[in-house]
């Protein structure tokens, strides 16, 4: 895979992708610091490459500024020179004959395996009309994506999540909480004690 242009992300994707809060991914859009790779107008998207340089920024934080600068455009090099997150090599910095190594290799590591759920989510859930009217399903079946995150956030045990669904593993059981935690539902949210 190709760094920054096979994989576009949403904001809340990038922000779980990168490890850093989603607050913090789009002030960096309001800042300037990251642009949007998409087509229409006022959809956040981000490519691999900036949302691999945001968990940059986010690891070097603490650095003082000078130094974060330098490393991170040393780690911007280090990118652009790769083929793939794989290839992506640690960097070293020296100044005033201190050595300070940035290990992008180890956050490459993270970000594939944070991907690598991204795409899951991706090939196992569908949104299709002639099923459950459009809501969130696992592929291939009529269950209700959210429904079963929302047993998991009331601790249901997950035993019992699986004797209700048999065709439901623990992996989607995990991606259904990430999903319902990478895309909310949109609109107002029921009231106390409204019944719908």
């Amino acid at each position: 895979m190709a760094l920054g242009m096979e994989t576009a992300l949403t904001a809340r994707e990038a922000s779980f992708v990168a490890d850093v809060d989603y607050g913090k991914v789009t002030k960096a859009f309001e800042n300037h610091r990251v642009t949007t790779v998409a087509n229409l107008p006022r959809q956040r998207t981000l490519d691999l490459r900036g949302t691999f340089e945001l968990a940059v920024a986010e690891r070097l934080k603490h650095y003082p500024a000078p130094v974060r600068k330098r490393i991170e455009g040393k780690v911007a090099d280090a990118i652009r020179d790769a083929d793939g997150l794989s290839e992506v090599e640690d960097v070293d910095h020296t100044e005033h004959c201190v050595v300070t190594t940035f290990k992008s290799s180890e956050l490459a590591k993270l970000v594939t395996e944070r991907l690598a759920k991204i795409e899951r989510i991706r090939e196992l859930i569908v949104m299709d009309e002639d099923v459950q009217g459009g809501a969130p399903t696992f592929k291939g079946t009529r269950v209700l994506v959210r429904h079963v995150a929302g047993l998991v956030h009331n601790k249901v045990d997950r035993r019992e999540i699986a004797e209700d669904f048999p065709r439901i593993t623990d992996e989607m059981i995990e991606l259904a909480v990430l999903f319902d935690r990478l895309y909310p539902q949109r609109g107002r949210p029921l009231g106390k004690g409204r019944d719908v």
